[in-house]
């Protein structure tokens, strides 16, 4: 963002204005008792998430035992730069790390609307849900491309 600055007449400043959004994260839950716990060398069954964005960090509680766990557990992230920051989530079983790390964007959410990511891993999936608070497209306005699949006909 800009914001022009007026000093004397001969003078214009341009300042930039760096600001910062809010993205609101909600960990849902996971469902992964597929899962050979014996094959990946699992000694707890302890689930839980971790949340990166830049450099803040959030955890989820730990579902104790549960390879299906309920968490519904939301976290605010700041955003500074929607264009190139991107989320990463993680998801453990006690201190092991299961799957790999998904990463997401964030320059395609909806203002204020709730958008599901899935994060696929060993034996199930994780689900999270991001909304973008303050950021984002306006739910309102259609997509480019968006017309009826069958208007070409």
């Amino acid at each position: 963002y800009q914001r022009r600055v007026h000093g004397t007449l001969s003078e214009c400043l341009f300042f930039f204005v760096m600001a910062t959004f809010s993205l609101e994260v909600e960990a849902t839950a996971a469902n992964v008792k597929k899962i050979d716990c014996e094959a990946y060398d699992i000694v707890k069954r302890d689930a839980w998430v971790k949340i990166v964005l830049g450099d803040q960090e959030w955890k989820s509680s730990v579902e104790e035992g549960k390879l299906d766990p309920v968490w519904e557990e939301k976290h605010t992230f700041t955003v500074k730069d929607v264009n190139t920051e991107k989320l990463e989530l993680s998801f453990f079983l006690g201190e092991k790390q299961i799957g790999t790390t998904g990463t997401y964007n964030l320059d395609g959410l909806k203002k204020g609307v709730g958008t599901y990511k899935g994060l696929a891993v060993p034996g199930g999936k994780v689900d999270i849900s991001l909304r973008a608070l303050d950021f984002g497209k306006d739910p309102d306005e259609e997509e480019e491309g968006a017309d009826d699949w069958m208007s070409f006909v």
